[in-house]
């Protein structure tokens, strides 16, 4: 789910074992030393023990996986056995040739066994035989190891043996029944869980691999996954995990403590929870402290923003709320919840068409006035039932085509008549809008305003074609026709015709008929690239970055050939050019961008993954 969003190419945290993954601490890196050794010529008995989810199968992998090309590996994974299906179980993984119905005897297949072997030692190849999950084996398999390690010749093993197993099979070989066995080991290792700083390289190391941003876990965060799993690998990847899932679902640019300290409670085991929460509450606590006691003793910093928003409801009154939520403060530095869109013409920057321009509809008919900083919601409260206002278009050749009601009394051609007869019936949905992104699976039950689903996000607003035309994302349109107002979807646009999509399929009107029963509203999903819902002057972080990178790629420039690494501050050269591209695309050049800003800044660049009406040309 979250791989798109944070431009994964792969999973950062399977716990499935992955030696590609393989990162080597000091502790991993001389345990996989004494893998090697035990596999080399002259070595016998080797003991790697290390506690649960620390590492070693991945170990195992990265030994089998090693080039080594005179060297054969038995592996067995289930030590649960009987002695005769252990012996057996070898035999199968080194290809060692026996009758299942007449070689019987535990004698019969250690003989098989030790025929093959000398065939290969002859053949100047070495055999190894890795046993995971050590601690599970019976006294009498571990007797018939010992056993198995005198097949020899007068120089060397002819079979090399390496146990892998967790603390308790250091206790098994301690036993004083066994101490034959225990004095044969010649190699014995204990591998270590990974401290503060190499929990930090791990996390980093498994996302830059992954084809992600390496520090998209903050510096407090990681000493909290530190803190909370005690360095096991395999826990941190739990929590991780959680913890990107997490971040993806409240659209996070970046992954905090709290949402690590959350992943943890979700996913740990109840004793390992109690263990950490004892440190974590007090510690924690502390931390508010201290910070609310330096923002109140600074008095520059701005301790609260709140966001008012306007929720229209039938003919009641708008009602007013303030969402205290969340801090304006992102961890990128700019400001404004991740990915969502503020309404209000001045609070989002750039997003309310100028009336001034004559290609936006008119201020008072925005969804987005200008007000005092208060929100207004996005969705347009007229009634299905009045008449559709009329909208200005600014692209040439539609200006006759501006009285859009069905009851102006303009006469429509033949042709286009025609076309109207094959509009879709029925309503088309937001589901059928999201299939268009790859959303596939339950039906959608929220509303526009409401869509949350990873960096997806909707905006009902009401405009020109020519406005959806420079959105360049499919769009559901507001139409009226045969009597009734319903909805159906503009998936793809041409020069002259259009293709919609309602409930009983795809259908091909022209622009001019469309245009006649079109009313001005519509709703476009488009997708957070940046992960905050406004960029504005004297921010500094990532998402600046991204606006930075977007202008070049629209100015025909590559980003990837700057010579260093792209400013992270919002500066007035950055501010003049976002003016200039929000005055050439009918937006108000104000130099904030907010979502409707921000969605033709993607409109006009090729996104891959993201549906658009009209291709992009790659320039």
């Amino acid at each position: 789910m979250y791989l798109r969003y944070y431009g994964f190419d792969d999973y950062p945290f399977s716990v499935t074992p992955d030696p590609a993954f393989l990162y080597l601490s000091a502790s991993h890196r001389e345990a996989l030393g004494h893998l090697l050794y035990g596999a080399g010529e002259h070595s016998g008995f080797v003991a790697l023990i290390g506690e649960v989810g620390t590492g070693k199968t991945t170990l195992i992998r990265a030994l089998v996986d090693n080039d080594m090309p005179d060297l054969d590996i038995a592996l067995c994974w289930n030590p649960h056995l009987e002695v005769r299906e252990f012996v057996a179980t070898i035999c199968d993984e080194l290809g060692a040739s026996y009758d299942a119905r007449r070689d019987t005897s535990l004698k019969d297949l250690v003989d098989r066994l030790n025929r093959h072997l000398l065939e290969t030692h002859a053949r100047n190849r070495r055999t190894v035989l890795v046993i995971d999950e050590a601690q599970n084996l019976s006294r009498g398999v571990l007797e018939q190891l010992r056993l198995l390690t005198n097949l020899e010749t007068h120089k060397h093993k002819l079979l090399r043996i390496i146990l892998v197993g967790q603390p308790e099979l250091e206790q098994l070989l301690a036993r004083h029944d066994l101490r034959q066995l225990s004095q044969r080991i010649t190699a014995r290792f204990k591998l270590k869980p990974l401290g503060y700083g190499e929990t930090r390289a791990y996390v980093q190391h498994r996302l830059r691999l992954a084809g992600g941003p390496p520090h998209l876990f903050t510096g407090p965060a990681l000493f909290a996954v530190r803190r909370v799993t005690g360095g096991i690998p395999r826990l941190i990847n739990m929590v991780c995990e959680r913890a990107l899932m997490g971040g993806y679902a409240h659209s996070r640019a970046r992954i905090g403590a709290p949402m690590v300290l959350r992943a943890a409670a979700e996913t740990l085991p109840r004793e390992r929870r109690a263990r950490w929460l004892r440190v974590a509450v007090p510690a924690l606590s502390l931390a508010a402290l201290a910070v609310v006691g330096a923002l109140a003793w600074y008095p520059g910093i701005e301790l609260s923003r709140a966001a008012d928003w306007v929720k229209s409801s039938g003919a009641s009154a708008p009602a007013v709320a303030v969402d205290t939520h969340e801090s304006s403060a992102q961890p990128d530095g700019t400001t404004g919840v991740p990915g969502e869109p503020a309404a209000s013409a001045r609070g989002e920057g750039g997003d309310s068409y100028s009336p001034e321009d004559g290609s936006g509809a008119a201020a008072d008919d925005s969804p987005a006035d200008k007000n005092d900083g208060t929100q207004v919601a996005s969705d347009d409260t007229q009634d299905a039932s009045s008449p559709p206002t009329a909208d200005k278009v600014s692209t040439p050749g539609e200006a006759e085509a501006t009285s859009i009601s069905s009851d102006s009394g303009g006469e429509l051609s033949a042709d286009n008549t025609a076309a109207l007869k094959g509009v879709p019936a029925g309503d088309a949905t937001i589901t059928q809008l999201l299939r268009l992104w790859g959303v596939f699976g339950a039906q959608v039950r929220s509303g526009c305003e409401n869509l949350r689903i990873g960096d997806l996000r909707c905006l009902a607003d009401r405009g020109s074609f020519s406005m959806i035309e420079r959105y360049n994302r499919p769009a559901l349109l507001t139409i009226r026709h045969d009597g009734r107002t319903h909805k159906v979807l503009l998936s793809s646009l041409e020069d002259d015709d259009a293709t919609l999509v309602g409930e009983n399929g795809t259908r091909r009107i022209s622009r001019m008929a469309l245009l006649r029963i079109w009313n001005g509203e519509f709703e476009v999903v488009w997708r957070a690239d940046s992960g905050v819902g406004l960029i504005q002057p004297g921010a500094v972080g990532s998402a600046v970055v991204w606006l930075r990178k977007r202008l070049d790629r629209i100015d025909g420039k590559n980003p990837e050939t700057r010579l260093g690494p792209a400013s992270p501050v919002y500066d007035d050269a950055l501010e003049r050019r976002l003016r200039d591209f929000q005055a050439a695309n009918g937006l108000e050049a104000d130099g904030m961008a907010g979502p409707r800003t921000q969605m033709m800044l993607n409109g006009a660049v090729p996104s891959p993954g993201s549906p658009a009406l009209k291709p992009v040309e790659q320039e």
